[in-house]
């Protein structure tokens, strides 16, 4: 029987890099004694310390602590929840560096996996900074230590759902309602049941899809009949979810 491999020690101080790029999940990169770091909060051309929070044998991972050269393109981020809140990762590059970022990670993946390049790349698509998101999977969680129900995302790099009231990219009719929503499903006896949320804005109609584990109680489907009425929102049910 083969020993289980232990997890390697991590440094307990900072360590200070220089980022170089960004990665395609929005983390700096930066190579300490060779090995490439993909660090959570750092953006390209920024001297920065950082913890490690992981390591393997291809590659490290860390989280910045302090900022000693902040890149040009760093900006306060919209969202009070940003940092616990595995939604988003770019909050803290402005809008226009997002979309070069993006723009950059496309023409490296058509180089490197689809050995192809452009003969002539067209200017991004762009739109709203904020409130642009028109499809979401938000998960729902009764959280007995807290005795209320969580609706959101998921956290950083963790498998526990984010605390969150709002969200700032989703398209208002949903991301100014994540609190109203949580509210809801508490008064309903099936608040341990229902496991996801599917979002869906269209032009004009505003569809949320609930994923229900157990048949719901007249009770709960006046619950969700009410709250349909009240807010506009189409509402589905999806029983036990996809086979």
């Amino acid at each position: 029987m083969s020993k289980r491999r232990r997890k390697p020690k991590l440094p307990n101080y900072p360590v200070r890099a220089n980022i170089e790029s960004l990665s395609h999940d929005g983390r700096g990169v930066a190579h300490i004694e060779g090995k490439a770091v993909f660090i959570d909060g750092a953006l390209p051309g920024e001297e920065i310390s950082f913890f490690y929070t992981g390591k393997s044998r291809k590659h490290d991972e860390g989280k910045v602590c302090e900022i000693f050269s902040a890149s040009a393109e760093r900006v306060e981020p919209g969202c009070s929840h940003f940092k616990i809140c595995g939604g988003c990762s770019l909050q803290h590059q402005a809008a226009d560096g997002q979309i070069l970022s993006k723009q950059k990670t496309l023409l490296d993946n058509l180089n490197r996996i689809g050995k192809v390049t452009p003969e002539k790349v067209l200017d991004p698509l762009t739109g709203p900074v904020w409130g642009y998101r028109n499809k979401a999977r938000l998960g729902v969680k009764y959280v007995h230590k807290k005795e209320r129900v969580l609706v959101g995302f998921r956290e950083q790099r963790a498998p526990y759902l984010a605390d969150i009231r709002r969200c700032e990219v989703l398209h208002p009719s949903v991301g100014e309602r994540i609190e109203e929503l949580a509210g809801m499903i508490q008064g309903m006896q099936a608040r341990e049941r229902i496991a996801q949320i599917e979002v869906a804005v269209g032009d004009s109609v505003t569809a949320l899809v609930f994923r229900n584990l157990d048949p719901l109680s007249d009770t709960d489907s006046k619950i969700l009949r009410d709250y349909a009425e009240a807010t506009g929102l189409h509402i589905y049910l999806q029983p036990k979810g996809p086979d």
